[in-house]
């Protein structure tokens, strides 16, 4: 495309780029950091394509792009750069020679390698161990004096393996024991677990509360309502009627982290280090000690409790007409669980809640329901999906998986938080601050083609030739909302979103169909939300400057913006993959048994199938399917039987057996037993078979 302002124009250039990958979605979608980048952006995303190089996360690509004024299109991968991975995990094993043998923990990939592990003084293995380790250096198998392992290491064996020696870095835990996988998920994502000495010695020496210069709300009927086993109480909400029933008065509450974690101090470079908290099914591991997250900075019922308060006009419509923000201090009236709250507003069951608890419930599910109808006028994306909740028992062995669906007490505290995250972003760009956004940019061009594909005629007509906007993926899903393709159509917007970040620049929230948002109602286990708080404080305290020479340069907030997005992906990477480990290790007995499923994706390599209504995720390798040669069109997302007719695209219904469960990969493979659609054959010139 021409542009006539020849002075604005940039040098395009065609440069070759090295990357890192860090994470890849379910459609072959990949981020990767540039490394050693004098470029603005230092994150790119590589598109999944046929012709594509096959990588995992963690390998080191050239791969080129076209870059003008600062922003990216990718080219092609010129090649797969050989760079020996320093680190790896094994399961410990013992051979037919009763030697210990490392089995590599990679998902897909099945090495005929033999790993021989060098066992010092102090290491006591056992078979079932989970371990980290690092292939021997020729320095090392020279240091221990055994020529016949040196002379051995790149040997071939009759089967056309080879053998290689490695350290054992660290024991992990047994594969016996279901915390090792959550422990295993830690060390594959390098999180921190522990808390060092000089964190524990400031928070020990941390003020106790001071109400000085603070709203005194301690009178107020605040509540907070979490979920049954939650500790960290980081928000309190309440609702009341304006005296001349022209509108409602809100109050948001979030505990005042910054009271206590000051700019700079070990707890504050801590948490900015970790970024989040991570929620793994079995395990917490904190941004912040226990005794700020659990206790100095949770907002129990009946104590006092130091926070950051916004207080919310909204007329009678819903339609936010003024916010405030305030340093105060409550005392919440009442610890309250989604499910309470749920038989209030439905009438299930009677209460014994005090009444004037009852009285601030429903005034916050009126207010609710007049927020809900603004957000659907807005347009914001409406997605209904269950999450999967491993049920354990005392010993912490789990014993069930559950798809549990969001109920409409927990979308009343969703919608206050959205309603206090956008007054604070408001805020902030009143002041003119560099800050932290949150922001969700629009499908990219291929994902919004894959999921126009994946929908099909009639529906596809909704998107075809119209800017992507969540309103019309809502009007597909209201439409099939009554149909057994529902799931999927929830799954298949959702697989098209792009990933949501944290950046320095205002790109809006496509999701939520917001310009302007940020986090604010989670200091506790975000770090965003903690710097967000100490802004507003700041504009607080100096109330009459317009605009505020903030310490925080550009350059520092577009590193720490890269920086907690790379910490949140690595959260959710470790919380997924325990899931499906765990779920794994549910299904290892169901092996040669037969279960239906639904076609999530389709790949050049194979299905991956939903099963049992959803409750895990299983690849239908495409050797599995019926002989055949199969062609993927990756346009449409579908496998061609060229000689059976046989037809295969996502949302189909298969039955299929379970032949293989790697619970430590999180991998289920299955075979299929019927389904799909068998068309009519089209004559092909004679090739091989696969």
């Amino acid at each position: 495309m021409r542009n006539n302002n020849h002075s604005k124009i940039k040098e395009i250039t065609s440069p070759i780029l090295s990357l890192k990958i860090t994470s890849i979605d379910d459609d072959g979608f990949a981020n990767a950091n540039i490394l050693d980048s004098h470029y603005d952006f230092r994150q790119v995303e590589i598109p999944f394509k046929n012709e594509n190089i096959k990588f995992n996360i963690q390998d080191h690509l050239l791969v080129q792009f076209k870059i003008s004024n600062n922003s990216y299109e990718f080219i092609k991968i010129i090649k797969k750069l050989d760079i020996e991975r320093r680190y790896f995990f094994a399961k410990v094993n013992i051979n037919s020679r009763k030697q210990f043998v490392l089995q590599e923990l990679e998902r897909g990939r099945k090495s005929k390698d033999i790993i021989i592990p060098i066992i010092s003084n102090e290491t006591v293995l056992h078979n079932g161990d989970i371990v980290k380790a690092q292939i021997a250096s020729t320095q090392t198998l020279k240091n221990i004096k055994i020529k016949k392992i040196k002379a051995k290491k790149r040997e071939r064996n009759n089967n056309n393996s080879q053998t290689n020696y490695a350290e054992i870095i660290e024991i992990i835990g047994s594969s016996l024991d279901p915390k090792t996988f959550s422990f295993l998920a830690i060390k594959e994502n390098d999180l921190n677990y522990e808390f060092n000495d000089n964190i524990v010695k400031e928070v020990k020496g941390l003020d106790q509360i001071n109400n000085e210069g603070r709203v005194d709300l301690r009178s107020t009927s605040l509540v907070t309502i979490d979920g049954e086993n939650a500790k960290d109480f980081d928000d309190a909400v309440y609702a009341e009627k304006l005296s001349s029933k022209k509108g409602w008065r809100i109050l948001v509450a979030i505990a005042d982290v910054s009271h206590y974690v000051k700019l700079n101090s070990y707890l504050d470079l801590e948490a900015k280090e970790r970024g989040n908290s991570v929620y793994l099914p079995n395990l917490v591991i904190p941004m912040l000690p226990e005794q700020l997250s659990n206790n100095l900075c949770s907002l129990k019922p009946n104590v006092d409790r130091l926070c950051l308060t916004v207080e919310i006009i909204l007329n009678n419509k819903g339609v936010k007409q003024s916010h405030k923000f305030f340093q105060s201090i409550i005392n919440s009236k009442q610890r309250l669980t989604y499910k309470q709250v749920e038989d209030v507003i439905s009438k299930d069951k009677s209460s014994h809640l005090d009444t004037n608890i009852l009285k601030v419930i429903n005034y916050l599910h009126e207010v609710y329901q007049l927020l809900d109808k603004v957000r659907t006028n807005r347009g914001a994306l409406n997605l209904n999906l269950p999450e999967k909740t491993i049920i354990f028992n005392k010993k912490n062995w789990p014993v069930d998986v559950k798809k549990v669906y969001g109920m409409t007490s927990n979308k009343i505290i969703e919608e206050f938080m959205v309603l206090a995250n956008v007054a604070a972003a408001e805020e902030i760009n009143k002041s003119s601050q560099n800050t932290v956004y949150r922001v969700h940019e629009q499908p990219s061009e291929e994902k919004y083609k894959t999921l126009i594909d994946i929908i099909g005629q009639p529906l596809a007509s909704i998107l075809i030739g119209k800017l992507p906007h969540p309103s019309l993926m809502n009007k597909i899903l209201e439409q099939t909302k009554e149909t057994a393709d529902y799931e999927l159509i929830n799954q298949s917007i959702l697989r098209s979103q792009s990933q949501a970040r944290y950046d320095n620049k205002n790109y809006s929230h496509f999701g939520l169909a917001l310009k302007n948002y940020v986090h604010f109602t989670s200091p506790i286990r975000r770090y965003a939300d903690l710097l967000i708080h100490r802004q507003i404080i700041n504009i607080i305290n100096q109330e009459n400057s317009k605009k505020i020479n903030t310490s925080i340069n550009e350059t520092e907030i577009k590193l720490l913006c890269e920086h907690i997005s790379s910490t949140e992906r690595k959260a959710t990477n470790a919380e997924r993959t325990t899931i499906d480990r765990l779920i794994s290790l549910l299904y290892q007995d169901k092996v040669n048994e037969t279960v239906t499923g639904s076609i999530i994706s389709v790949h050049k390599f194979g299905i991956f199938v939903s099963i049992d209504d959803g409750i895990a995720e299983a690849l239908l390798p495409i050797r599995e399917l019926p002989y055949d040669w199969y062609d993927f069109d990756q346009t449409k997302q579908v496998l061609l039987g060229e000689s059976s007719g046989y037809f295969f695209k996502s949302g189909m219904e298969l039955t299929v057996k379970i032949t293989e469960v790697i619970p430590l990969t999180g991998s289920i493979t299955v075979k299929f037993i019927s389904g799909g659609i068998k068309g009519k054959v089209k004559k092909y010139k004679k090739r091989r078979k696969r």
